[in-house]
């Protein structure tokens, strides 16, 4: 099966091995809460940035999020313990954060690489296609369906999916999706009711046009659960439909059982969220905290305004640690878990044999005592 580059075992087994050195090779990063563009039915992050809205405002920037200098700061920190990739794939759409630009012009010039997930909305002329692949972008593009009707509904907006189609064939024209082993174009496909019958078309579509193919469930989390079992409801996919759709998705595999593979950073480096602060997964200590496909319950132990990188990196993995050692009963049902086509950063059984292989960086607290 065609590997998505930032997901591709080549990289995770390098990331794994900067982080058992003791550096820092990813960064779990949020932008902007801002999403203005679409309202998707399924959203597992509105009620965590609209929380806190700007007043008589829907959907825009936390009036808290990181400035460009203080973002700066943390990249720059970054760099000095060894970034190579930054994934950013929660909360807001990134394209509409006053800092992007900024940001990966930084980045660029110093051989970081972005994967980033977006509705593409914002991706409507060939300059900001070329631009995001001159600068070594890797995209997961949101693509749930060709039927133009149902994907509309399904981003809450007439005409939104015409939009995503547009920015679908500009990336193309622009050169992704031209290598035959690994890619850095995928495409989001959340099966729900609504999509199921022209999922198969988009898989299709991928093996034709070397995108990845990134399948995954449909996560008990954000408006789903604020409208209640009824939107759920109306989404679920009958175990006949799952069986055909998996079916569909392990001939795309190729060899074996399709599962979405494990993000690098959910294990690695820090997650940051869009106010600063140094989030975990409450209970498993891990980086990504919608990986149970659930509403997310994070520790916070630190923020970039106060603390430095090179800590909040200790602090991480000495929290994982802890909550592998104290939490083993919940781990230990985490790792029965194994979804049908695999949830936010991989599946939940992968993922906790592979954490318990990797703790604590070995050389992390002598890095840390050296600074200090």
């Amino acid at each position: 099966m065609l590997s998505y580059l930032p997901w591709s075992d080549a990289v995770m087994q390098r990331c794994l091995a900067l982080h058992d050195a003791g550096m820092m090779p990813t960064l779990d990063l949020e932008l902007t809460a801002k999403c203005t563009a679409a309202c998707c039915i399924y959203c597992d992050s509105k009620p965590e940035p609209d929380a806190h809205p700007v007043v008589g405002t829907v959907g825009v920037a936390h009036p808290d999020e990181l400035t460009w200098p203080e973002l700066k700061h943390l990249l720059q920190q970054a760099v000095d313990l060894g970034l190579e990739w930054i994934y950013t794939c929660g909360l807001g759409e990134p394209l509409q954060d006053p800092n992007f630009w900024q940001m990966l012009d930084f980045i660029s010039a110093h051989g970081v690489r972005l994967s980033m997930f977006t509705n593409g909305i914002f991706i409507q002329d060939k300059f900001t296609a070329q631009r995001l692949k001159s600068a070594g972008v890797c995209i997961i593009l949101k693509m749930d369906t060709f039927d133009e009707r149902k994907f509309d509904t399904i981003l809450g907006a007439i005409g939104k999916a015409r939009r995503i189609y547009r920015a679908r064939d500009l990336l193309l024209e622009s050169g992704y999706a031209d290598d035959t082993e690994v890619t850095d174009l995928a495409f989001s496909i959340v099966p729900t009711a609504l999509s199921i019958d022209s999922i198969p078309d988009v898989v299709d579509y991928c093996r034709r046009n070397q995108i990845f193919a990134s399948i995954g469930e449909l996560e008990h989390a954000g408006e789903v659960m604020k409208n209640d079992a009824r939107v759920l409801n109306d989404l679920a996919l009958t175990d006949k439909q799952i069986r055909l759709l998996k079916e569909v998705a392990n001939e795309y595999a190729g060899q074996g059982r399709y599962l979405r593979p494990i993000c690098p950073s959910i294990l690695t480096g820090v997650h940051i969220d869009y106010v600063g602060n140094a989030v975990a997964d409450r209970l498993t200590g891990l980086n990504c905290k919608w990986f149970l496909l659930s509403e997310p319950d994070v520790h916070v132990f630190g923020n970039i305004r106060s603390d430095s990188l090179s800590s909040l990196l200790v602090d991480a993995s000495e929290y994982r640690r802890a909550c592998f050692a104290t939490n083993a009963t919940h781990i230990s049902q985490c790792a029965r878990i194994s979804y049908v086509f695999g949830g936010c950063g991989g599946n939940p059984r992968d993922i906790m044999e592979l954490t318990r292989k990797h703790q604590l960086p070995g050389t992390a607290r002598a890095a840390l005592r050296s600074e200090q």
